[in-house]
């Protein structure tokens, strides 16, 4: 799946990946034993996603599924 996002006046257009992953926060811990760097976490009703940087600079995050109970 993808989408366009409107890009800001001063951001060049990319790409941004996402990985569905089953743990968010195993993945997490995974990124940091090999040498990247984790960014950022965010929770919302319906995801749990961390972005993170791996150890050349590629960006991209990774997202569990979590519905409602």
């Amino acid at each position: 799946m993808g989408w366009l996002v409107p890009a800001a006046p001063h951001d060049p257009p990319h790409w941004h990946v996402t990985f569905a992953v089953a743990d968010r926060d195993a993945t997490a811990d995974l990124v940091v034993r090999h040498g990247g760097t984790v960014l950022g976490t965010d929770d919302s009703a319906w995801t749990r996603t961390v972005t993170v940087r791996d150890p050349q600079g590629a960006v991209f995050t990774a997202s569990q599924f979590t519905p409602p109970a």
